[in-house]
């Protein structure tokens, strides 16, 4: 039976304790750089490592960022009246639950952009918003 150190699961999931020792939040692109080394570094398969880093960052309370753009979008379209649009109150919630997950440390400015693209991916508008003259403003005033 090989030692523990030497199995490529236990080094894989060391990697990944690694990386997100600290942190909270795990961008797609680390992400994807994780599971590539487990494929070509440890014989893992695919599905093993996605699983292990799954287990890994629940375990350390970090979030995944495809998973929590999955979550956030579901979000989003729960707060979608009939026509797909989408209040700058719930925008704000959204945008609260994305930084909540990710941790204080992504700038509200940066989880307002990520919330606005999955907006965009998911084919949401935004509502208008304002006493007198309600307008989208709030919404182009964020920059892409």
């Amino acid at each position: 039976m090989p030692h523990a150190e030497t199995n490529p699961r236990n080094r894989f999931a060391e990697l990944v304790r690694l990386h997100t020792q600290g942190r909270r939040f795990i961008p797609e692109e680390q992400e994807r750089r994780l599971l590539e080394e487990a494929v070509t570094r440890y014989g893992l398969s695919l599905d093993e490592a996605t699983g292990m880093l799954r287990a890994e960052a629940n375990q350390g309370e970090a979030a995944l960022e495809r998973e929590l753009s999955g979550s956030v979008a579901q979000l989003l379209r729960t707060f979608s009246d009939r026509r797909g649009r989408i209040r700058r109150e719930d925008f704000q919630k959204a945008v609260a639950f994305y930084r909540a997950r990710a941790g204080q440390a992504l700038p509200p400015a940066e989880a307002e952009r990520r919330v606005k693209r999955l907006m965009e991916e998911n084919d949401l508008q935004p509502a208008r918003s304002g006493r007198l003259l309600p307008n989208r403003r709030w919404y182009r005033a964020i920059e892409a």
